[in-house]
């Protein structure tokens, strides 16, 4: 697949949760995190770290805890997603150990819910990893089923007291069937307020 321009990674981005079992390079691995350390953070603190796991008996813990929490938590929610996101999450949730990349973006910073501060230094970073993904022919969803299993998937990779796990973004060539874009998104003019709430056009 030839790169493609910023705008057309940014239209075609959508959620993709199969994955084929092809390998991703080290090389290809590693542009996408030279993608990742360019986004902005907090005075240039720069807080990241990755925790890229490939190890298939790491993934198949990590898998395992993952899959409990979609049967025991996020399907027992009142206003889940339904229909053809729903089937694709579950379908992640049974196959996440077959994903060929996992990757844990990690910040520095006191356990407990990122504060606005924190996630506004480690999600940029997150989303660069999404769209350089894209434009090199991967796909990836931005997922934290993990969470609710926080300390385990800690102790498990080594990552230390001080540093937490921002969310997993799952990572490989898309399977057949799956495409970029196409995602339904609402149109701007719904969206937008213009000098105060409210004011749906410019003056």
């Amino acid at each position: 697949m030839p790169e493609i321009s910023l705008f057309d990674a940014i239209h075609a981005q959508r959620a993709i949760r199969r994955f084929k079992p092809d390998p991703v390079p080290q090389a290809v691995i590693e542009r996408v995190l030279n993608a990742a350390i360019r986004a902005p953070s907090g005075s240039n603190n720069q807080p990241w770290s990755f925790v890229i796991v490939k190890d298939k008996e790491t993934k198949k813990r990590i898998a395992e805890w993952y899959l409990g929490v979609w049967e025991n938590v996020y399907t027992k929610q009142a206003g889940r997603a339904s229909g053809q996101v729903a089937s694709s999450a579950e379908y992640l949730s049974y196959h996440l150990a077959e994903t060929p990349v996992l990757i844990f973006p990690c910040y520095r910073g006191e356990t407990g819910k990122l504060s606005p501060s924190q996630a506004g230094s480690i999600y940029p970073a997150a989303q660069n990893i999404m769209l350089a993904a894209l434009a090199l022919g991967l796909g990836t969803v931005i997922t934290t089923f993990h969470l609710h299993h926080e300390e385990k998937v800690k102790a498990l990779l080594g990552i230390p007291d001080d540093v937490q796990t921002a969310c997993l973004i799952p990572m490989g060539y898309p399977a057949e069937g799956e495409h970029f874009g196409g995602s339904r998104r609402k149109p701007i003019q719904e969206l937008t307020h213009y000098d105060h709430w409210g004011q749906m056009s410019p003056a």
